[in-house]
């Protein structure tokens, strides 16, 4: 009898997948989770899009992630060209009137912002809008990152 039940316990284990990836949205004072997204995984992307607060312009920037779970920003793009703007990582170019760099290859643990309700602030996941502006509270600190399970 405790032989089989050693048996389901590891076929149970062996069809789960040890790599599966959750991205969590979470208040950096409090810690309050706000969104989690299970069963990502290694390649999978997520953009984060927002109006910038001094140009007054679109922005976005677009991270894959990890086998590890780290963030690894590949691609940025906006319509301003300015100071404070990446432009000695990656290639880049103009297409239909923004700026466009990709192959950035920066990697992050952890996205840190403060956020605003006021800069259209959205997250999308594999092109599907997972929150916007004004379902995060205004002016606080938040942060994204991923678990690996």
């Amino acid at each position: 009898m405790r032989i089989w039940f050693v048996w389901i316990v590891l076929m149970l284990s062996a069809c789960t997948n040890p790599d599966q990836l959750t991205l969590i949205v979470q208040s950096q004072e409090d810690e309050t989770v706000y969104n989690k997204v299970k069963h990502l995984k290694g390649g999978d992307t997520f953009t984060i899009k927002w109006i910038h607060s001094v140009e007054k312009t679109p922005w976005r920037e677009t991270y894959q992630l990890t086998d590890e779970g780290e963030l690894l920003l590949i691609e940025t793009a906006f319509q301003s060209f300015g100071a404070g703007v990446p432009h000695q990582k990656g290639t880049m170019t103009v297409e239909d009137g923004e700026v466009v760099i990709r192959d950035i290859n920066e990697q992050l643990s952890v996205f840190r912002w403060i956020h605003s309700q006021k800069v259209n602030f959205e997250l999308e996941i594999n092109d599907i809008t997972v929150f916007d502006a004004e379902d995060l509270p205004h002016h606080e600190r938040m942060k994204i990152f991923v678990e690996k399970r």
